[in-house]
């Protein structure tokens, strides 16, 4: 009888049955790997639809650092809105809150002449204590988060009304503004790009790298099938080459706005929480029921 010729490929195993080809592997990894970052890959597809439209303005380094210092805020609010969203709950008084807090700290600051870090701390507690009373409502008494946050906004946009009573305050005190168009210090010799920007990145793009080679090593130890080698080499080349432009972009005017630094420490404080604590399995284990 005629024997079938294997090869260490495509030779059955005697747990698993035939051995995945190596395109498999590759193809199967790219499907994996496409839905997890689809919305990164149409990010970059739009930023290079309006980079043409806009004939190059749209990287140009004094709009990037303007984008950022516009919407530094509509980013940090939604990293709570990711928790809310994540656990099956919707926050329509979001906008509202962030109206309301920011009212009563120019309040503060400008009517009542409170120290701005005094005034930012108050402010801050004022936001945590209206979410409390939001999510106790929700929580304990079981309305749903809909009813609940349209009546805060409805509420909040109310108390910015009779806080400010329809006017502009100013003028805020200048440290208290450098934290949403102040920059990072320039230091060390005269370049033509901003130093501490430049160690900034390097440091971010040498985290960016350990992580990637911890989590193949870890995925490795638990048995995981890790990415080919070729395409985490092509993964690793892509996140270095969008950390150095961007890190380029921006040294290469004033330099790390200060709200990009809060932004980032959030994002990582925000993403240990959600990965590493009781808190963030409950969420995810809540928003997955």
């Amino acid at each position: 009888m005629a024997q079938i010729q294997t090869t260490p490929e495509t030779a059955p195993d005697a747990r698993t049955g035939p051995r995945p080809s190596a395109a498999d592997a590759v193809v199967r990894a790219l499907r994996g790997n496409m839905r997890q970052y689809g919305m990164l890959v149409a990010l970059a597809l739009i930023v290079l639809l309006f980079q043409i439209w806009t004939d190059g303005i749209l990287l140009q380094p004094l709009n990037i650092t303007n984008l950022i210092q516009q919407n530094g805020y509509i980013l940090i609010l939604a990293i709570g809105m990711m928790i809310v969203i994540i656990a099956g709950h919707i926050d329509l008084s979001v906008g509202s809150l962030a109206a309301f807090v920011g009212a009563a700290a120019a309040v503060m600051m400008v009517k009542h002449h409170l120290p701005w870090p005094v005034a930012l701390v108050a402010a801050l507690l004022i936001g945590a204590a209206a979410g409390a009373w939001q999510g106790f409502w929700i929580a304990h008494l079981g309305i749903p988060s809909f009813i609940v946050t349209l009546a805060g906004m409805l509420l909040f946009r109310g108390g910015t009304q009779i806080l400010l009573q329809g006017q502009s305050v100013a003028p805020f005190p200048k440290g208290f503004q450098n934290i949403s168009s102040g920059f990072l210090p320039e230091v060390g010799p005269h370049t033509n790009y901003h130093n501490l920007t430049l160690l900034l990145g390097l440091a971010v793009l040498a985290v960016a790298v350990l992580q990637e080679l911890r989590g193949r090593r870890r995925a490795t130890s638990y048995g995981l099938e890790p990415l080919p080698t070729g395409l985490f080499l092509a993964k690793l080349g892509a996140i270095a080459a969008a950390v150095v432009t961007f890190t380029l972009l921006l040294a290469s005017y004033h330099g790390a706005p200060v709200v990009l630094l809060i932004l980032g420490a959030l994002l990582v404080g925000f993403g240990y929480l959600m990965r590493n604590s009781i808190l963030g399995r409950h969420t995810y284990a809540i928003g997955g029921n």
